[in-house]
C-alpha cells in the first residue's frame, strides 16, 4: 500500500457514502483523541543490552458509521503521532482506515469490507512478522453471505484476501521478510440441533504467495464442530478437523564446476524445493459470563500466513477474565501462550513460543473522559538449546470521547 493507494481508498469510500445518502438513513460521528506514554524494558526481543525504550504518542479515531432500513456502512480512519521516527517502536505511527457495509434481508446477510494499514510489524503480533520493528502496509479485503436457509439451517461463505509488504528488513539486521499475498475461501453449514446446540461443518482453502514469485503454498481443511449452551452462564464451542499444506520455494543453488582449462567456476543451477504440512487443527473454546465477571479459557491450532516464508503451524493456548467493579471501572487479565513451528526452505522447522501476560484497567474518569493503565510480560524461547528473551511493558493513555454527532 502507497499514501497514493489510501487516497484512492479513500475517493472509494466517499463515493460509496455519497450514493447510500439517497436511502432514508442516519449519518453520524463520534471523535475520539487521546496521549498515550508507554514504557518497554525490550520492545523487539533483541538479545543485546541497553533496549529500553521511552515513548509518547497522539491517538486520534474518526469512527462514522451510517444506519439504514436494510443498509449500514461504518468509516473507521486511525491513526497514532509517535515522538519518535521509524517504526522500530511498539508506539511507531500507523494510518488505519477500515471500511464495512452490510445488507440485510430477512433470511440473508451480505457483509463487505476492506482495510488499508500502514504500521509497524511489530505492531501487528509483536514478533511473528519481525524481531526488529520496520514498515509494515497492509490491505484487505474480505466479502460474506450468510443465508438462513430455514429456521434451523444455515449457509455461510466467506472470500478473504490480504496483501502485505514490509519496509527494508534487511537493513535492520534480521532475517529479511517476505512480502506476500493470501486469499482464503471458507464455506460453512449450521444446523441448529436444538435451542442450546449448534453443529456446524466447515472447509477452507488459502494461497500463499511470495511477491517476489520465489515461494508459494497452498493449504485446504476439514471441520466438524459445535457450540453447547451449557446453562445462563456457561457455553461451550468447539471444533477438530485434518489440514494439509504443500509448501514450494524457487531458487538458485551454487556449484563449483571445473572449466576445461582446470579452473573453478561456480555456476547457478535452478532448484525447487518442496515440502508439506499434514496433521490435526483444532478450536476449543468455553466462557463464563455473568454481569459483572467474564472468564474463558481457549485452545487451538491452526496454518496461518507470516512475514517468514510458507505458513506457519501456530498452537495457542488462552485464559482471560474481564471484571466489571461497577458502571466506571474495569479490569481485565490475560495469560497467552504461543507455539509456533515454521517451515524453512530446506524442510527443517523452526521452534519458537512467546508467553504473554497482561493485565490492564479502564476507568471512566467523567461521561466522556477515560483513564487506562496497562502492563505487560513477554517471554519468548527460541533456538536449540532455549535461549529466553524478556519485555516488561508498561503504557498509559487518557482519551477523550464525544459525543455521537448527526451529520444530517
Amino acid at each position: 500500500m502507497t499514501r497514493r493507494g489510501l487516497a484512492r481508498f479513500c475517493s472509494l469510500a466517499a463515493a460509496m457514502a455519497i450514493t447510500s445518502t439517497a436511502r432514508a438513513g442516519i449519518w453520524a460521528t463520534q471523535p475520539v483523541i487521546g496521549v498515550a506514554a508507554d514504557y518497554s524494558s525490550n520492545p523487539g526481543l533483541l538479545d543485546v543490552p541497553d533496549t529500553a525504550e521511552t515513548r509518547g504518542a497522539v491517538l486520534l479515531d474518526l469512527p462514522t458509521s451510517y444506519n439504514g432500513d436494510a443498509f449500514k456502512l461504518s468509516v473507521l480512519p486511525s491513526f497514532r503521532f509517535s515522538n519518535t521516527a521509524g517504526y522500530a517502536s511498539l508506539d511507531s505511527d500507523y494510518e488505519h482506515l477500515t471500511v464495512s457495509s452490510e445488507f440485510d434481508t430477512p433470511r440473508d446477510t451480505f457483509t463487505v469490507s476492506g482495510a488499508l494499514a500502514r504500521d509497524s510489524s511489530l505492531y501487528h503480533d509483536y514478533l511473528l512478522n519481525g524481531s526488529t520493528g520496520v514498515r509494515r502496509d497492509t490491505a484487505t479485503a474480505d466479502v460474506s453471505w450468510d443465508s438462513h436457509v430455514t429456521e434451523r439451517f444455515e449457509i455461510d461463505t466467506d472470500l478473504n484476501t490480504m496483501n502485505v509488504k514490509y519496509g527494508d528488513s534487511e537493513s535492520a539486521g534480521v532475517a529479511t521478510l517476505v512480502n506476500y499475498k493470501y486469499t482464503s475461501l471458507t464455506p460453512s453449514v449450521v444446523w441448529l440441533e436444538s435451542e442450546r446446540t449448534k453443529l456446524t461443518l466447515s472447509a477452507a482453502g488459502g494461497r500463499y504467495d511470495s511477491l517476489n514469485g520465489e515461494a508459494q503454498s497452498t493449504n485446504a481443511n476439514l471441520q466438524l464442530g459445535a457450540v453447547r449452551q451449557l446453562s445462563e452462564i456457561w457455553a461451550l464451542s468447539a471444533t477438530a478437523g485434518y489440514s494439509r499444506a504443500n509448501n514450494q520455494i524457487d531458487g538458485d543453488e551454487e556449484v563449483l564446476e571445473l572449466t576445461p582449462n582446470g579452473g573453478l567456476v561456480i555456476v547457478l543451477i535452478p532448484v525447487s524445493l518442496k515440502t508439506s504440512q499434514n496433521g490435526s487443527i483444532y478450536s476449543l473454546n468455553l466462557t463464563r459470563q455473568t454481569e459483572e465477571l467474564q472468564l474463558s479459557a481457549s485452545a487451538s491450532r491452526q496454518l496461518l500466513p507470516t512475514g517468514f516464508v510458507f505458513l506457519s503451524r501456530q498452537d495457542s493456548y488462552k485464559l482471560a477474565a474481564t471484571y466489571n467493579e461497577s458502571d466506571r471501572l474495569s479490569m481485565t487479565g490475560d495469560l497467552h501462550r504461543i507455539d509456533y513451528k515454521q517451515p524453512q526452505a530446506n524442510g527443517a522447522l523452526l521452534d519458537l513460543n512467546l508467553t504473554i501476560l497482561e493485565i490492564s484497567a479502564a476507568w471512566q474518569w467523567t461521561e466522556h473522559w477515560t483513564v487506562s493503565l496497562t502492563t505487560s510480560r513477554v517471554v519468548e524461547h527460541y533456538g536449540s538449546p532455549s535461549i529466553p528473551i524478556s519485555n516488561t511493558e508498561v503504557s498509559v493513555e487518557l482519551s477523550r470521547r464525544f459525543d455521537w454527532k448527526s451529520l444530517q
